[in-house]
């Protein structure tokens, strides 16, 4: 069984008017398949600016907030076993890439941020999560993803993961998909057979293993 994955936003001004915790409209398994926190109108704006809409300029009540839910509907161990074994230890994985991301990369990028893992609905909640941890410290983080020709992509399918992800970083460039003031973070399974994460940066068309 797939995992079925969705982010779900909701604003919330003077006072949350939509609460996952059981209650009359949830049952007790809904909030289980539900990962929620609050943030600032602001924040969630800079992280989903085509979602949530940016906050007034003058504001009478007061400060409104986000709600963002990510909501799965796989019951616990009914996931393929690879994919289990990402998810349930992403949280630590996530903290530690973006720290070894943000202290060995010089300046400060803007950071742009993809995820290649075979299940395209993990590959998107690594995504959110690694851009939610960098905007956590304090980062500028940009929703977009670097593209690539179709031809780029195919020769890139046929090479090992220590020639394809650098050769990918010098394109990105010479395309013009990342600039000289953005550095993408790549994460990413290398070895179909294992479930540690691994990542690297990509910066002025410069490819560096992070691990």
């Amino acid at each position: 069984m797939k995992t079925l994955w969705s982010p779900v936003l909701l604003m919330c001004v003077a006072g949350c008017a939509y609460d996952p915790a059981p209650g009359l409209w949830h049952s007790t398994l809904e909030p289980r398949n539900q990962h929620c926190r609050r943030m600032s109108q602001q924040a969630a704006h800079d992280l989903y600016p085509g979602l949530v809409p940016d906050e007034p300029a003058r504001r009478l009540l007061k400060p409104a907030e986000a709600m963002t839910c990510s909501a799965d509907f796989v019951n616990e161990g009914e996931r393929p076993p690879r994919d289990e074994a990402v998810l349930s230890t992403l949280s630590t994985s996530v903290r530690e890439l973006t720290l070894l991301a943000s202290s060995l990369t010089p300046g400060k990028p803007t950071w742009v941020v993809d995820a290649y893992y075979p299940d395209v609905e993990v590959s998107s909640k690594i995504a959110v999560a690694l851009r939610n941890e960098l905007f956590e410290r304090g980062l500028r983080v940009s929703d977009r993803a670097p593209l690539l020709a179709a031809g780029d992509i195919a020769i890139l399918a046929s090479l090992p993961a220590s020639e394809a992800f650098p050769l990918a970083c010098r394109r990105y460039f010479a395309e013009g998909s990342l600039g000289d003031t953005d550095a993408l973070l790549g994460v990413m399974i290398v070895d179909s057979r294992e479930t540690q994460l691994h990542a690297g940066v990509c910066q002025h068309a410069q490819w560096r293993w992070l691990r």
